[in-house]
């Protein structure tokens, strides 16, 4: 399995992503383009069934569920 496919990589993506801000901050540490960023949080929010991050384009703003999660 691709390590960044694991779902213990996603929720580290998440956790960096809350931590700094923004899915372009967190694809320069891991070489991943922003939109990379944003499909691994995507997917980790299928998985769970919830949105965890409310995306606008000047910012990310954790929900509730989110915040619950983290």
């Amino acid at each position: 399995m691709n390590r960044l496919a694991h779902p213990s990589s996603d929720l580290a993506v998440f956790v960096r992503t809350v931590d700094l801000g923004s899915f372009a901050s967190v694809g320069a540490e891991t070489g991943l383009t922003a939109s990379g960023v944003s499909r691994i949080v995507t997917r980790l929010e299928r998985r769970l069934g919830a949105r965890l991050l409310h995306r606008t384009t000047r910012r990310l703003v954790l929900t509730q569920e989110g915040e619950t999660f983290l």
